[in-house]
């Protein structure tokens, strides 16, 4: 075998082992039990859990069923933020990741606020805060006055970064009765752009 044979094996080796280390510990495509809270960055609003301890607390889903979920890495069950962190992680690891508004559910947009006839809400719902659905949206009023009211068509938590705090957890210790209570499909990621802030913890 000539040196420069030899060089290039080395090289190719060094490549497979340098990448099998880069891959320790969970990966796309593995089943995982995953326990998370998230929250909006400002204020602490709850958006999700799967902890019926911090469901209790916030007085939310008395007639649904808390647990931890079991999800496939990579494949959308959760936003790619939280994804991304959690890959590379082990059971009993936890950390804490920031999703962007913008991956999460989307940016504010100013001209989503339309000012629309009044007689297109139902007169039960005439009033500040309510939602309606007009023409397929969803949304609620902000003002009525006289014979036009002005609705925010915006989603209710956009312009929202969300905090997640996750754990792995083992499988074989997780309680799982039925969970009914999850993120909207809405809220599923379309768009790769994120801002992360994150923060792994190993189990001491």
């Amino acid at each position: 075998m000539s040196n420069e044979s030899e060089a290039d094996e080395a090289e190719q080796d060094a490549a497979d082992e340098a990448e099998s280390e880069e891959q320790t510990g969970f990966q796309n495509g593995d089943f995982i039990e995953l326990d998370y809270t998230a929250r909006t960055v400002e204020g602490g609003q709850l958006v999700d859990t799967t902890d019926p301890k911090v469901a209790e607390e916030e007085g939310v889903g008395e007639d649904e069923e808390f647990a931890p979920r079991t999800i496939v890495l990579g494949e959308g069950h959760v936003f790619g933020a939280v994804e991304a962190d959690i890959v590379g992680s082990e059971v009993g690891d936890s950390g804490t990741v920031t999703v962007s508004a913008d991956e999460a559910f989307g940016e504010f947009d100013d001209d989503e606020v339309r000012t629309v006839s009044a007689d297109k809400i139902p007169e039960d719902d005439r009033y500040p805060g309510a939602h309606v659905d007009i023409e397929g949206q969803h949304g609620h009023v902000e003002t009525i006055i006289g014979g036009r009211a002005r609705v925010d068509f915006n989603p209710p938590l956009a312009g929202e970064d969300i905090e997640y705090e996750w754990e792995v957890l083992d499988p074989r210790k997780a309680a799982k009765p039925p969970r009914t209570k999850r993120a909207s499909p809405s809220t599923k990621p379309s768009r790769s752009r994120r801002k992360r802030s994150t923060s792994r913890r190993r189990p001491s």
